[in-house]
């Protein structure tokens, strides 16, 4: 899948967009602060219905309007289908398919694929596992609809659960309310932790094999680490016995604190630059390189089925050395439909023959080249 047309209402600095794309690489230049970004963002919207930089819908709407529209052509295969996705200040946002109104939003992840690295990304490997966690999330939404099911009603029972033990008193009515949500935790937890333990493997292989060709011979690998002790548990039945035991081990820890304490929201996935722990040791350098491998493998496992993913690519060749930067390039282009954003045109990374297409953004204006 790929993205033919974007259009753009009173989104960030553009009051009407309307931009035709190439299925592969696709280079957006400009000074920095001129909208290079907003472009890719109105892209995620498309794919998620929010904002992958973290922005709140009235931050995205143009500066004195009431709102925003985003809309686009996604191609699948044979078949192409539209999705207008809108914002109103005080409304729900209303997302069609195709003239079809969703009726909830999470109907929309999957239509289009996409993996968004941006300079900020460095925090993946050197920061809490909040970011590492979200980045698997992200990647199951969009190739399983029931996980992403699964992981929200797993976040509804955690808050519930807290809530319960937070409220908790030494009495029967107390602890069967903490049970009833820790039976629905256990449902849906064991689900979730057994699905992102069946894709490190494959995340894990496409990882290291980016990261040599981005950053040369070192070796890049994941891991699960999880608060349930997972010892050889595989599948979600097996998960949940295990992850019933430690809810058992720390029960009077919980209530004593008033919180959750193991669970697939405490987990964690591993980075490691030849056996060792990334977030430890890694320089600045070598932060870059591999979160930039982690956003290709991600890419790469949305790719699995061969339907295509969009790579969205920020500001990420301007501290690489000319070799790299193309090899990056290619690695992109290999993948699918590509968007590049640089201060400087760089079609001279494009191979001979490729398909690709330039875009000038200066001022809220984009003029193709």
């Amino acid at each position: 899948m790929w993205l033919r047309t974007l259009r753009l209402e009173s989104f960030r600095n553009y009051e009407r967009l309307d931009l035709e794309f190439e299925h592969g690489l696709n280079f957006l230049f400009g000074p920095n602060g001129s909208g290079k970004t907003s472009i890719l963002e109105a892209m995620s919207y498309l794919a998620v219905a929010r904002s992958l930089r973290g922005s709140s819908d009235v931050e995205v709407a143009r500066w004195g309007a009431p709102g925003f529209g985003v809309g686009g052509e996604v191609v699948d295969g044979e078949a192409s289908r539209s999705i207008v996705l809108r914002f109103a200040r005080g409304r729900p946002k209303d997302v069609t398919v195709d003239g079809e109104h969703l009726v909830t939003l999470s109907e929309l992840v999957g239509h289009l694929r996409v993996a968004w690295f941006s300079p900020e990304d460095t925090w993946i490997t050197k920061g809490g596992p909040e970011a590492r966690r979200r980045l698997v999330d992200m990647t199951l939404c969009q190739i399983e609809p029931r996980y992403l099911a699964a992981l929200l009603n797993y976040r509804r029972a955690l808050k519930q659960r807290n809530e319960s033990l937070l409220n908790w008193a030494p009495d029967d009515e107390s602890d069967r309310v903490v049970e009833a949500w820790t039976d629905r935790l256990l449902e849906y937890g064991s689900e979730v932790i057994a699905s992102r333990v069946a894709l490190l493997p494959r995340l894990s292989e496409a990882v290291g094999r980016f990261h040599v060709a981005v950053a040369g011979a070192d070796s890049l690998s994941l891991g699960y680490k999880s608060t349930v002790g997972l010892g050889d548990a595989v599948g979600s039945d097996a998960v949940r016995n295990r992850f019933g035991e430690a809810i058992e081990r720390v029960a009077g820890e919980e209530r004593r604190r008033g919180f959750t304490l193991v669970g697939p929201h405490r987990d964690d996935l591993e980075v490691k630059l030849d056996g060792r722990l990334l977030r430890t040791f890694g320089s600045q350098g070598q932060h870059r390189t591999a979160a930039i491998a982690l956003k290709l493998g991600e890419a790469a496992v949305l790719d699995a089925e061969g339907r295509g993913v969009v790579v969205l690519l920020d500001d990420v060749l301007s501290e690489l050395d000319e070799g790299r930067a193309r090899g990056l390039v290619e690695l992109a282009g290999d993948l699918g439909q590509a968007f590049l954003t640089s201060s400087r045109a760089v079609p001279e990374m494009v191979g001979e023959g490729s398909a690709h297409a330039c875009f000038l953004v200066d001022g809220g204006e984009v003029t193709r080249q």
